[in-house]
């Protein structure tokens, strides 16, 4: 993990139908520590008090840093350690001094995407992203409890980054930006993000209660931790020899997956491939640079500007390889909220090419990147560079646009809380019990029944349809489905028109 350069994000304000609808790859379940999560102490007021007892006037006085070199301070710092070490009455744990002191420095750089990882969750943030967890199944994210700003929810409340098709969070109709302010009654405010991360992956099969905000909206959903292991993408051939393919973060491991991927679908001879990277929060840009790569012959693809002192150069990635389909096959990007970092990257090297035309809602819009170095037994992950896209934007904190914009529906206060209230039913299980079969007229058949409980009729369907195609054997489960995706459907009227 040595340099590498991440450019994940912190959350992803992705709307309900945007993230719900991208739910018809494999099953996966997993709550992972997304490699944004902040897992600096946390923070908060304190009560000073000035000690009555004798002070060395040499230690008094080497307190003011203000003016004072890095070297000074440090040296300060040396003589503030050995005069406690002397004197103060417990012993003290030099392990934990330095954690602490390592992470007080990253966290003075008042960066929310700069943090530390220590010694004891290195391990934890080592593992890949294709291992077995027990979770309800999102990337979370967590502000820095040191930014924590009492008036802003995103800033001490757990953020689902994206859910992971097939998992309880994603059935039971959680969304990109939704916020957890507790897990079980345990408020999550005060905690880092390895914390509270550690919280919500539960025990398997033990029911938890998530207190949850969405917008101005707060209620309370049960889940189910579950066991699983993550695939980097899925893929499959849709109606009329559409192939379909899946993306859901860029690991190490993705571009070998998405050529070995594109290789198979390619024996279908398809018509135009569709690429999904709704709700997909980014990760190795090297990874999403190869990726893009194989469907471009030429081209600038992004340009990463580091600090002048940095010592390291601005550099160009340029299109330098075989593409592995013909350019001539019609490539249509699926983005909303949640396609973030990398996913922008990729989204626009692609689209300002020339080479896929874009359809959803405006991605997130995160344009720096991170490094990662390995320090004091753990890692130090900090800001390093801006980037740009082919035609020299920055995206940061604006997204990229689609070609055709697919608006995603909100909803209203009232509409959430009789979700909540309805989730707490067990009609669901009920109904497919009764009603055991996939299809569109056992789908409405269910709003219909449930339309006097308030919850939208949309909003039904998408969680009937959910639990219809993940109670299916894997292997008999869709790889995408256009029923109630209005993006999906529009990219592949998009195709069949030709335009």
């Amino acid at each position: 993990m040595v340099n590498k350069i991440d450019v994940s994000k912190r959350c992803t304000p992705a709307s309900f139908l945007g993230y719900i609808n991208y739910m018809m790859k494999k099953l996966v379940l997993a709550v992972l520590l997304a490699s944004v999560c902040l897992t600096l102490p946390a923070g908060g007021s304190s009560e000073n008090h000035i000690s009555q007892g004798i002070v060395a006037s040499n230690m008094m006085q080497s307190a003011d840093v203000s003016q004072k070199s890095i070297s000074e301070i440090l040296y300060s710092i040396s003589n503030l350690y050995a005069y406690l070490d002397k004197n103060f009455l417990y012993e003290i744990d030099n392990e934990v001094v330095s954690q602490n002191l390592i992470a007080a420095l990253v966290n003075s750089l008042g960066d929310e995407y700069s943090y530390y990882i220590s010694a004891e969750d290195a391990k934890s943030f080592e593992e890949d992203v294709q291992g077995e967890y027990v979770g309800i199944g999102t990337y979370v994210s967590k502000v820095n409890p040191a930014f924590a700003d009492y008036n802003d929810p995103e800033t001490y409340m757990l953020i689902i980054v994206s859910p992971f098709p097939g998992g309880p969070a994603d059935r039971a109709g959680l969304r990109a930006n939704d916020l957890i302010s507790a897990i079980d009654g345990t408020d999550v405010s005060a905690m880092d993000a390895t914390e509270a991360s550690k919280l919500l992956r539960g025990t398997e099969g033990e029911e938890m209660t998530l207190s949850v905000l969405r917008g101005t909206s707060s209620f309370e959903i049960k889940l189910v931790p579950e066991k699983v292991v993550i695939p980097t993408c899925v893929y499959g051939m849709l109606e009329d020899g559409v192939a379909y393919l899946g993306i859901y973060e860029f690991t190490e491991a993705s571009a070998k997956s998405v050529e070995e991927a594109v290789s198979e679908l390619k024996k279908d001879n398809p018509s135009a491939l569709i690429i999904d990277l709704r709700n997909n929060g980014g990760g190795i840009v090297d990874s999403c640079l190869e990726i893009a790569d194989l469907f471009l012959s030429d081209g600038d693809m992004v340009s990463i500007k580091y600090k002048d002192t940095s010592g390291m150069p601005d550099v160009t990635y340029q299109a330098d390889r075989n593409t592995i389909m013909d350019e001539s096959i019609p490539l249509v990007l699926l983005v909303n909220g949640g396609t973030a970092s990398s996913s922008e990257i990729m989204t626009a090297a692609l689209k300002e090419n020339g080479r896929a035309t874009v359809i959803g809602s405006q991605t997130f819009g995160k344009g720096i990147m991170q490094s990662v170095i390995p320090y004091a037994g753990g890692f130090i992950r900090f800001t390093s560079a801006d980037y740009y896209t082919p035609e020299g934007n920055n995206i940061n904190k604006t997204g990229i646009q689609p070609d055709i914009i697919i608006e995603e529906k909100e909803y209203s206060d009232e509409e959430m809380q009789a979700y909540e209230e309805f989730m707490h039913t067990d009609s669901i299980e009920s109904f497919i019990n009764e009603n055991p079969g996939y299809s569109i007229e056992n789908i409405e058949k269910f709003a219909s029944q449930y339309a006097g409980t308030g919850v939208p009729h949309d909003i039904l369907c998408l969680l009937m349809r959910n639990e219809y195609i993940y109670s299916m054997d894997i292997g008999d489960r869709p790889v995408a489905t256009p029923d109630y995706d209005p993006v999906l459907s529009a990219a592949l009227e998009f195709i069949k028109e030709g335009r």
